[in-house]
């Protein structure tokens, strides 16, 4: 695998649940994968299964993140709209993939930055603003089992193994 490295984890990224840390820097990491399938220009096969990769654990992280909200009671309007958030990243994600497949439009660099600057707000901000609320809620006493389980149960249902793309 290459060294280039297109998004790096910084410390301040931290919600300070560990298990949500290292989801996020998964993604991350996916996200540097398909960056350098990119610049090589791999061919499209390759560039999709970690596209594919990305959204697969990306659904999975996000209805982790969402469950853990609601557990913990998180406002109901910030739910909402956080819930929204992720979806309509998802939907963006699925076109760019769908572009790929249907019409062989290669992913661009504009895509690639549109993912890293969505990730890194995303986090830095928008799920700042939970962490507060699951580290402080009796619920998230047990969210290390819970996150286990539903990351258990999501890749389960996913038929690639997303984690041997390389």
């Amino acid at each position: 695998m290459n060294d280039r490295v297109f998004f790096e984890w910084v410390d301040s990224m931290s919600v300070g649940i560990p298990e949500i840390d290292a989801q996020h820097r998964e993604l991350i990491n996916i996200l540097n994968r398909l960056f350098v399938s990119v610049v090589e220009r791999d061919k499209d096969k390759v560039t999709i299964e970690i596209l594919d990769a990305l959204i697969d654990y990306t659904k999975t992280h996000f209805a982790l993140e969402e469950q853990l909200m609601e557990e913990a009671g998180y406002d109901s309007l910030e739910f909402v709209a956080h819930k929204d958030t992720h979806q309509r990243f998802v939907e963006k994600v699925g076109q760019a993939a769908q572009k790929n497949l249907v019409e062989g439009k290669s992913i661009s660099f504009e895509m690639i930055h549109f993912l890293r600057n969505w990730l890194r707000d995303h986090i830095m901000d928008t799920d700042q603003r939970y962490a507060e609320c699951l580290k402080n809620s009796v619920a998230t006493r047990k969210w290390e089992q819970t996150a286990n389980a539903v990351m258990l149960q999501k890749q389960n249902a996913v038929p690639k193994p997303w984690w041997k793309i390389w």
